[in-house]
C-alpha cells in the first residue's frame, strides 16, 4: 500500500492530509474513518476487497501532519474529500464511519456526480433544532501542551480504552493489532491528540450544518446502504438510523454481533456492502 501527504485546497486555505492507497481495479474505493479516527482502523475491510482500487486517509493532525489550530468545519471536510475523489478518480463508492457520515451526505448533495455509491457505517445521526453553543479551542491546546510535556501516553491508554469499548475483540488482540499497524503511535503524537479533541468538539457544528445543507440541497438518489450496528453508542441508536435510511431511500441493514468500530467487528459486511453498490 502506497502511502502519501497531499495537499487539498479549502475555503480556509491548504489543509494536509496522509492518503493511502491500495492499487487495483476501479471504481475507487475512498474510507473515512470517524472523529478521533486514524485510518489504520480500516485495513481489515481493505484486504476484504481484494484486487480492488482502495484509499483512506487521515485528517489534518491525524497522519504526521499538523493539526491546523481551528475545529474543523463540515465545509473544510467536504472540500478535502472533494479534493481526494477527483485525485482517485470519479466517481467513487464512499463508505463513511461514523461523524464521517456527515462528511459523506453533504458531498455527495453538494457534488452529486462525484459518487456512485455510499455505504454508512454504523454512522452518527443528529436531529438539531437549535444551533449549538459556539466552541473555542483551549481544551484542544491544553492536550496538545501536556503532550508535548510527557504525558502522550495518556492519550495512547485513553485511546486503546475507548477502542475496547467500541469493538467485541479482546484485549490481547487489540493490543497486537494496535501495534503491528503502529495505531498507537498516532495517538502518542500530540498533534493527533489535538486534532482528536478538535474535531470531537466540532461535532455538534457539523451536524448543524449538515442540517442547512439539507434543506439547500435535495437529496440526488444516490444507491445508498446504512449498516447498523447490533450493539453501539446512544448516538447510533437504530430508531435514528432506521429514519436518516428512509431520508436517503437507503437499504437499512443490522449487523449482527458487531459494536460501533465495525470495521474491526465486521469487516466483510461492509466489504460486501461495497460490491453491492459496484
Amino acid at each position: 500500500m502506497s502511502e502519501k501527504i497531499v495537499t487539498t485546497l479549502t475555503g480556509s486555505g491548504p489543509r494536509q492530509v496522509r492518503l493511502r492507497i491500495r492499487h487495483g481495479q476501479g471504481p475507487a474505493v475512498l474510507l473515512m474513518s470517524g472523529a478521533a479516527q486514524t485510518s489504520g482502523f480500516w485495513r481489515p475491510v481493505i484486504e476484504e476487497l481484494p484486487g480492488r482500487l482502495v484509499a483512506s486517509f487521515d485528517r489534518p493532525g491525524m497522519g504526521g501532519t499538523p493539526w491546523p489550530g481551528h475545529l474543523p468545519t463540515l465545509a473544510e471536510e467536504v472540500e478535502t474529500a472533494v479534493g481526494l475523489v477527483r485525485r482517485l478518480g470519479e466517481p467513487v463508492v464512499l463508505a463513511a464511519h461514523s461523524m464521517a457520515a456527515f462528511h459523506a451526505e453533504a458531498l455527495i448533495r453538494e457534488h452529486p456526480l462525484l459518487v456512485s455509491g455510499l455505504v454508512l457505517v454504523d454512522p452518527s445521526v443528529e436531529w438539531q433544532t437549535r444551533p449549538p453553543s459556539v466552541q473555542g479551542t483551549g481544551l484542544a491546546r491544553t492536550v496538545r501542551a501536556a503532550a508535548g510535556s510527557g504525558l502522550a501516553g495518556l492519550g495512547e491508554i485513553c485511546m486503546t480504552i475507548e477502542t475496547l469499548l467500541q469493538t467485541t475483540w479482546s484485549a490481547a488482540r487489540l493490543r497486537q493489532y494496535l501495534r503491528v499497524h503502529r495505531v498507537k503511535d498516532v495517538y502518542g503524537d500530540p498533534e493527533s491528540l489535538a486534532m482528536a479533541t478538535a474535531e470531537v468538539m466540532a461535532y455538534s457544528r457539523q451536524a448543524w450544518d449538515l442540517m442547512e445543507v439539507r434543506t439547500d440541497r435535495p437529496w440526488p438518489g444516490v444507491p445508498t446502504i446504512v449498516l447498523s450496528a447490533e450493539n453501539s453508542h446512544a448516538e447510533q441508536e437504530a430508531d435514528r438510523q432506521r429514519r436518516l435510511a428512509v431520508l436517503l431511500g437507503a437499504q437499512l441493514r443490522t449487523v449482527p454481533g458487531s459494536r460501533h468500530l465495525m470495521m474491526l467487528d465486521a469487516p466483510q459486511a461492509i466489504a460486501e456492502a461495497v460490491v453491492d453498490l459496484s
